[in-house]
């Protein structure tokens, strides 16, 4: 699968476009982080001083004092200079452990939406390697996520375009189906996410599912009259 694969056409003249976010959405973010953690431990690319590194990170962007960009940024600087081979054999051990922890509920939302004749894309802040991996394994028609520079074979700690945080999701999933379906000729049917950074996708889409909602994402939601959903 490319980065996005090659989506089907929609019955209706307009293709129709359904997103979902990743961690928080297809499975929590405490499994998510728990699970990556263990395989950069695995890896050895988590010494005590690198795990203190991303505690204060973690703890900096929970109090506000950071803002999520900066934060991937910053945690980004464990992968500088690995061997691009190592991160994709970690990427697949590591994807292959967050397919057993995707939420039931979610497997079968794609799968009546691609029923439907959709086109389903994963849209997520995370990295490249790992969505791509996921796409596949829920047979899901493509996705948008934050890529790294790859220099002769190895990772460096920079993105090699926008982090997909907040309103770039919408700007990467916009130029996407622009490029792919011309302008004026696709919709967002639906989206799905779980925090207030996904909203700029579900403000924009006809079906908007706000997954285990809380805070900021809880309110708009009902503010909106967004669907609220609780999955396990």
């Amino acid at each position: 699968m490319d980065q996005v694969s090659e989506a089907r056409a929609a019955p209706a003249e307009q293709a129709e476009i359904a997103v979902f976010d990743v961690d928080g959405t297809l499975f929590s973010k405490r499994a998510a982080q728990t699970v990556f953690l263990s395989h950069l431990r695995s890896a050895g690319l988590l010494d005590r001083a690198a795990f203190a590194r991303l505690v204060a990170i973690y703890l900096l962007h929970r109090l506000g004092l950071m803002d999520p960009v900066k934060a991937r940024r910053r945690g980004l600087a464990l992968l500088d200079g690995l061997p691009v081979a190592q991160a994709e054999q970690m990427a697949d051990r590591l994807s292959a452990e967050l397919l057993t922890l995707v939420r039931a509920e979610a497997r079968a939302e794609i799968s009546a939406l691609r029923a439907r004749g959709l086109c389903v894309l994963l849209v997520s802040a995370s990295l490249g390697m790992v969505v791509r991996r996921l796409a596949e394994g829920l047979a899901a028609d493509g996705y948008l996520a934050s890529e790294l520079v790859i220099v002769d074979d190895r990772c460096r700690g920079a993105y090699a375009g926008p982090v997909l945080e907040g309103r770039q999701k919408w700007v990467a999933l916009n130029r996407f189906a622009d490029d792919r379906f011309g302008r004026g000729g696709w919709t967002l049917v639906a989206a799905y996410g779980d925090s207030v950074d996904d909203v700029a996708l579900l403000e924009r889409a006809t079906e908007a599912v706000a997954v285990n909602a809380h805070g900021g994402l809880a309110r708009t939601a009902a503010r909106r009259g967004w669907r609220r959903v609780a999955w396990r």
